[in-house]
C-alpha cells in the first residue's frame, strides 16, 4: 500500500468505497459509467493490505464502520465482487467482473525492462539516437540507466540530450516502433532456447495459480532444466516490482536484509524503489546509506545484479513463509 503522499484520486476512492462497504456504497456508484467503474473496481482489487492510518486520513468514517482490533485489514477481490452485484444489474456485473478477472497483459515496454539490460542495449545499438532516446524513454528508469551505461561512450551523450528533448512522439511513430520491437522479442530466445514471448506467457500463467499450485511447478522446472527456471524466476520478480510492496513488508525486509547488499542493489535501482527503502528506515539510517551509496561509486553491472537477486531470493522465501506478501492472488474467489 502507498504512503499518504502518494496515494492517487482513483486510490482514495478504491478505500473510501472499501471502507463504506457494499451496501452503503453501492448507491454511489450506480451512476458511474462502465469505464469508471471498471478502474475503481480494478484499484480495489489491487490494494491489498490497507494500514489503519491510510484509512483513517482518507476517511473518517472508516473507524466507525470497521471497528477492529486487528491493525491491518485488507481489501480482496470478494469486496469488488460484493460492490458490483450489489450496485449494478447482474449482466452489468458479470461483464464488469470478466474484464476484472482477464489476465493482465504487459505492454512491449513492460517486457523490456524485464529483460537483462544486455539484452536491451545489444537489441538497439544500431539504431538512430533518437529512436534509442524514445524507447529508453518508455521503459523502468533503473534499467534504462543501466542500458546507457553499456552504450558505446560516443553514443551515449547524444541519446541522454535526446531523451531531454522529447515532449511530445506522433502516436503513429510510437506504434510503429512497438510493432518493430514486438516482432524482434518475439525471435528473441534466451539462454535456454526459449522465446522471451514464450516465457512471458508462462510467467503470467504461474503469477495467476494459487502458490500451492505455482510452486510445486517451479520446483519441478528447477529439477528438468535449471536453466529455463532461472530465467522463469527471475521474470516472475524483477527489483522494481518492489515499489509495489506495503510499508510493513518493506520494513519486514530490511530485517532479513544485508546493508551491504541492499546498498549495492539500490545503485541499480530506480529512484522511486530507492525511496520506497528509505522511506521505512530512521532518517539516521536513510542518510548514512545514501553516503554509503554516494561513496561506493560506479558499481559493475553483474555486481549490482547479483545483490539484487541476492535480495529478490530473501524476499522469495519471506513470501513463502508468509512474512510479506507478494501478490494478492491467494485472496481472490
Amino acid at each position: 500500500m502507498k504512503k499518504k503522499k502518494q496515494l492517487s484520486g482513483e486510490d482514495k476512492a478504491a478505500i473510501l468505497i472499501f471502507a463504506l462497504g457494499p451496501e452503503a456504497s453501492a448507491p454511489l456508484v450506480q451512476g458511474m459509467d462502465d469505464q469508471t467503474l471498471s478502474r475503481l473496481g480494478r484499484r480495489m482489487a489491487e490494494l491489498g493490505k490497507i494500514d489503519v492510518d491510510i484509512l483513517d486520513s482518507v476517511t473518517k468514517e472508516y473507524l466507525e464502520m470497521h471497528h477492529s482490533e486487528d491493525p491491518m485489514l485488507r481489501s480482496t477481490h470478494k469486496d469488488v465482487v460484493s460492490l458490483f452485484k450489489l450496485a449494478v444489474e447482474n449482466d452489468r456485473a458479470d461483464r464488469l467482473l470478466s474484464e476484472l478477472n482477464a489476465p493482465k497483459t504487459l505492454t512491449i515496454w513492460d517486457k523490456l525492462s524485464r529483460l537483462k539490460p544486455e539484452m536491451i542495449a545489444n537489441a538497439i545499438a544500431d539504431e538512430h539516437p533518437q529512436t534509442v532516446a524514445l524507447i529508453l524513454g518508455n521503459i523502468d528508469s533503473g534499467v534504462a540507466s543501466r542500458v546507457i551505461a553499456l552504450l558505446p561512450e560516443d553514443m551515449q551523450l547524444s541519446v541522454v540530450m535526446r531523451m531531454s528533448k522529447i515532449e511530445s512522439v506522433p502516436r503513429e511513430l510510437v506504434r510503429d516502433i512497438e510493432e518493430t520491437l514486438e516482432k524482434e522479442l518475439a525471435d528473441t530466445q534466451g539462454e535456454s532456447g526459449i522465446s522471451f514471448d514464450g516465457m512471458v506467457s508462462v510467467v503470467d500463467i504461474l503469477k495467476g495459480l494459487d502458490k500451492d499450485v505455482a510452486r510445486p511447478i517451479l520446483d519441478q522446472l528447477r529439477d528438468k532444466d535449471e536453466t529455463l527456471f532461472t530465467q522463469v524466476d527471475r521474470l516472475l520478480l524483477i527489483f522494481e516490482d518492489l515499489k509495489e510492496l506495503s510499508d510493513r513488508d518493506i520494513q519486514t525486509i530490511l530485517k532479513h536484509i544485508s546493508s551491504d547488499d541492499l546498498v549495492k542493489s539500490l545503485k541499480g535501482a530506480s529512484e522511486e524503489v530507492a525511496e520506497r527503502f528509505f522511506g521505512n528506515m530512521s532518517q539516521r539510517a536513510a542518510e548514512i546509506m545514501r553516503e554509503d551509496m554516494e561513496v561506493m561509486g560506479p558499481m559493475k553491472l553483474a555486481d549490482v545484479e547479483d545483490a539484487q537477486q541476492t535480495v529478490l531470493k530473501v524476499i522469495r522465501k519471506l513470501d513463502d513463509e508468509g512474512a510479506v506478501t507478494l501478490s494478492s492472488s491467494d485472496d481472490m474467489v
